[in-house]
């Protein structure tokens, strides 16, 4: 959340001079770009997502942002799974000797994924990070299952979260800035009494106990 914090009062100033479609279109690729970026994080994507919420506190429609974000981060865990897979493909031809050594053949080594994958605890975990999903091999219609049943409610809280995030931050912020003036103004009248009712404060202040008679 402090992430949040920091992020969402940034989104209307950067996002709210563009079209619709072209800001929802700038978060689809930046959650594209976040969930393939992080291997090793569970359900990755959340940065961009909340950020997204908050497009949606600021005024835009709801199913205009919602949905293409839905099917971005959907998609996107496609890609990082056949990216998990495609890399430890590679790795293992570039390094048959070590890949024999930490895993046996690739056939060993996918076998081994289906295990992971059928394991009930392993295979709800290994679903909730994509691209290692692939990499251990884990059948991808028990990775497609397991990961849209994940997604589909973190979605929904992690944009409802963004939405009610955006309208808490701008309320306080009014508060804040209207407070800040008041506050200036009183310091203010502060200093010009000290310095042109110098007497005043002197009897003040031993009124209070701030100054004693010595």
């Amino acid at each position: 959340m402090g992430l949040l914090a920091a992020a969402t009062p940034a989104v209307p100033s950067a996002l709210s001079g563009l079209p619709t479609a072209v800001a929802v279109a700038a978060l689809c690729v930046a959650v594209v770009v976040e969930i393939i970026a992080i291997p090793g994080m569970l359900l990755p994507g959340g940065t961009v997502t909340l950020i997204a919420g908050a497009l949606i506190g600021s005024g835009r429609p709801v199913l205009a942002v919602a949905v293409p974000m839905v099917i971005a981060v959907i998609g996107a865990d496609q890609l990082a799974y056949l990216g998990g897979a495609a890399l430890i493909d590679w790795w293992r031809r570039r390094r048959p000797a070590r890949a024999e050594r930490d895993g046996g053949p690739p056939e060993r080594a996918a076998g081994r994924g289906r295990a992971v994958g059928q394991g009930r605890a392993a295979s709800w975990l290994t679903a909730a990070m994509p691209t290692v999903a692939g990499a251990v091999r884990m059948p991808y219609h028990a990775f497609a299952v397991r990961l849209i049943i994940l997604r589909i409610p973190w979605l929904a809280a992690a944009l409802s979260v963004g939405t009610l995030a955006a309208k808490w931050l701008g309320d306080i912020g009014h508060v804040v800035g209207v407070g800040g003036v008041i506050a200036s103004l009183i310091v203010l009248a502060c200093l010009l009494v000290a310095r042109h009712r110098p007497a005043a404060v002197r009897v003040f202040a031993r009124g209070t106990g701030v100054l004693r008679k010595r």
